[in-house]
């Protein structure tokens, strides 16, 4: 007498021609085996899952395991103190301890108050300061303080077969640096080295104070700042060059009356950063700066702490920038440089 057999169903059975198949359920996670014709064929499939999962552990374990890039940082500002570069014209940093050791409750406590003018040390000039219907320091939008990307215009050597204290940037220099490097990228700041901050120890060379009470050192031409001020719009760049920092007194030359430059860059929102500290320590490009002033209400400048963000020294490279990036494309979304800092 024959025996009939019956296949109960089973979830994650299918049956076929009355030979049950258990199939693999990647929902349950859980392993079946393959039945045909009464003869087991167990295929492990529970130790390739395993094994499988192992693997996908081991590559999560070596991610965290691996010490993260840290960038390098470099201070652009000098402390805020009596030495600090400033302007012999505009009134010094003055400090006053107002406590300084225990109380009476036998608890330690440092208390000072200072006063200075807001262009004194390392600071912001704001676009007020030298022109009407333009942001005071508090209202500079913070996406053109933070993190923005870096470049440094090298003009010592220029300054220097010059021989000129007050030598006055032309457009050359920075049309030169371009065929170099590149077309500058949206965004950015410009860094303009001039090497004057190798004489910020003594503020006597470095003001370069005559008799006639006015300073001698170089600075940017009326048309190099506006050559930096209109950089964007010729590029067909939605924002532009949103700030541009010296290693000087000012933006401009020394023995300026008419503060051309400023008048040329702030006019067009163009920040201004004076008394830079480090400039020499910064490669051609490829870097971040983020720039912290003072928040001062309605103020035309404000002292600031600047910090320049390097990438890992093995790839800190300076190629040309037209071949790295152009900072951000058209549609504002982010690129990044060649050396894999997040522009």
């Amino acid at each position: 007498m024959a025996t009939s057999r019956r296949h109960h169903s089973v979830p994650g059975v299918r049956h076929n021609q009355g030979q049950p198949v258990h199939l693999f359920s990647l929902a349950s996670c859980k392993p079946y085996w393959v039945v045909r014709d009464d003869s087991c064929l167990c295929l492990f499939l529970s130790d390739i899952f395993r094994a499988k999962m192992a693997l996908h552990i081991l590559a999560l374990l070596v991610i965290m395991a691996a010490s993260p890039v840290v960038p390098r940082l470099v201070e652009l500002s000098y402390t805020y103190n009596v030495d600090a570069p400033t302007s012999p014209k505009l009134k010094p940093f003055k400090m006053t301890v107002l406590q300084n050791g225990t109380n009476d409750l036998g608890i330690w406590v440092e208390l000072n108050e200072f006063c200075t003018s807001e262009h004194s040390g390392t600071h912001v000039d704001a676009p007020a300061h030298y022109a009407r219907d333009t942001w005071p320091v508090n209202e500079i939008p913070l996406e053109r303080l933070w993190r923005v990307p870096g470049v440094v215009i090298d003009v010592s050597q220029a300054i220097s077969a010059a021989k000129e204290r007050n030598f006055a940037i032309p457009v050359s220099e920075l049309d030169a640096w371009e065929s170099r490097h590149g077309v500058i990228p949206d965004r950015t700041v410009v860094f303009i080295r001039t090497g004057w901050g190798a004489k910020s120890h003594n503020l006597a060379e470095y003001s370069g104070l005559d008799n006639h009470r006015r300073n001698n050192f170089p600075g940017l031409s009326k048309e190099a700042a506006t050559w930096l001020a209109t950089h964007g719009a010729r590029h067909g760049h939605p924002t532009g060059v949103v700030g541009v920092g010296v290693d000087t007194i000012s933006v401009d030359v020394g023995n300026s009356t008419h503060y051309e430059a400023h008048q040329a860059m702030y006019s067009r929102n163009v920040y201004g950063m004076e008394n830079l500290a480090n400039l020499d320590q910064l490669p051609t490009a490829n870097f971040l700066v983020t720039v912290m002033p003072m928040r001062i209400g309605g103020g035309s400048g404000a002292p600031a702490r600047i910090i320049a963000e390097l990438p890992d020294e093995h790839t800190a490279t300076s190629p040309r920038l037209a071949q790295a990036s152009e900072g951000r494309d058209r549609g504002g979304g982010r690129r990044t440089y060649s050396n894999d800092i997040e522009l």
